[in-house]
């Protein structure tokens, strides 16, 4: 860039499962997305525009509740058979409407499906591993119509995106040689809000977040509270419920397993709710069989909350054993119940584990220094561009 370039501040439509509460975030993605629109938007590095995917029919203009103007792209029904035509030309008429400089796409699902097809210089953010999701779905009929979603986008999204984030090194693994375009390494952003979590943890209490599917492993974590007879250890599970089939049989196998009121399922919490239970937890449980890198863990580094967490996909990149966290392998129950156990009677090291992540959060998560490196994206990607609009 030379010193009379002049650098335009770019606009950014941002597209992907934005929540229908700005203040009732329901998964990571969701999480993801909001977090680093709002930085942002409160940097001023960059103009933020939203395209909400959802479920449902009806669509709306500039809903009510964010900082930024959202717009509704609603999935409906047949939107797979009919390799969602209606929803790209809403997208289109968005983009004709709005006037972006830069598309970002949050997955490789449908947000990134519609987005590198679109004509805008665009940006995909890899979340989920869409495939390798699909296949732990409990019913049957979700796992198939899941599967067939993920054959149809994500895979082509990956080789058609020219630019590419990458929140973990994992996505580089997995995708390999599918990953044509530029590849930028940058992790997701955690709200400034999770980094001033005052602790106060109550002892033998933990937490899970996230949605309620069997991905999670959450009846491995039943397991694992079967297995420790202390009276103090409560676990306490916080999210959305996808599939009501899994939690029916969690619920039916806390009472076989006669847990009580060891086990508490709240539901999907509000961001503040959900900020008391980090701060009374005395440690983040994440028994999952597939992550990518899971917000719930930087937001519990970020509040010094230690981590239990299995090894699995980039767990062990934003985890180091011992040091930031603890981890162990899928479905290994009498670890987790020791590990559970040992941070019940160990509140030294539950401190020693939480503060070094909480060092390692400050210096890799915060929102104001991945906004930052995210417009640089932006930037880059906006200067490709005019140069091969001259050529």
């Amino acid at each position: 860039m030379t010193p009379l370039e002049v650098v335009k501040r770019p606009r950014v439509l941002m597209v992907g499962p934005f929540p229908t509460d700005p203040h009732r975030i329901d998964g990571g993605v969701s999480a993801a997305l909001m977090y680093l629109s709002g930085a942002l938007a409160a940097s001023g590095e960059a103009e933020i525009l939203g395209a909400r995917i959802r479920e449902g029919d009806d669509e709306g203009d500039d809903i009510a509740g964010f900082e930024w103007p959202v717009f509704d792209i609603a999935l409906g029904h047949g939107s797979l058979t009919t390799l969602y035509r209606r929803q790209q030309r809403r997208l289109d008429v968005l983009i004709r409407r709005l006037r972006p400089d830069v598309l970002h796409a949050h997955g490789a699902d449908i947000s990134g499906y519609l987005a590198v097809r679109s004509h805008v210089p665009t940006v995909v953010t890899v979340h989920g591993l869409l495939m390798a999701c699909a296949v732990l779905q409990t019913d049957i009929v979700e796992r198939a119509r899941s599967m067939l979603a993920a054959a149809l986008t994500e895979r082509g999204t990956v080789r058609r995106a020219t630019d590419l984030i990458a929140i973990s090194p994992y996505v580089r693994f997995y995708y390999g040689a599918d990953l044509a375009g530029r590849c930028h390494d940058i992790p997701n952003a955690v709200a400034p809000a999770y980094f001033d979590v005052a602790r106060r943890p109550q002892r033998g209490r933990f937490l899970f977040a996230g949605k309620i599917s069997r991905g999670k492993g959450l009846a491995d974590l039943l397991d694992s509270v079967a297995l420790n007879p202390s009276s103090e250890l409560e676990v306490v599970l916080a999210g959305g419920v996808p599939d009501r089939t899994y939690e029916r049989r969690l619920r039916d196998r806390a009472k076989t397993l006669k847990l009580g009121e060891s086990v508490k399922f709240l539901g999907l919490l509000e961001e503040s709710s959900l900020l008391r239970e980090f701060e009374r937890a005395t440690a983040l449980v994440l028994p999952s069989y597939q992550e990518t890198a899971p917000m719930v863990v930087q937001q519990a580094m970020a509040a010094g909350l230690p981590v239990i967490a299995t090894r699995v996909g980039g767990v062990p990149h934003q985890i180091e054993h011992g040091v930031t966290g603890f981890l162990f392998e899928p479905g290994d129950t009498q670890t987790l119940a020791a590990l559970m156990s040992q941070l019940t009677e160990d509140p030294k090291l539950s401190l020693a584990v939480g503060t070094a992540g909480k060092a390692v959060a400050l210096e890799r998560y915060q929102a104001g220094t991945v906004a930052s490196a995210t417009a640089v994206v932006y930037r880059d990607i906006m200067s490709r561009s005019r140069k091969d609009a001259l050529k």
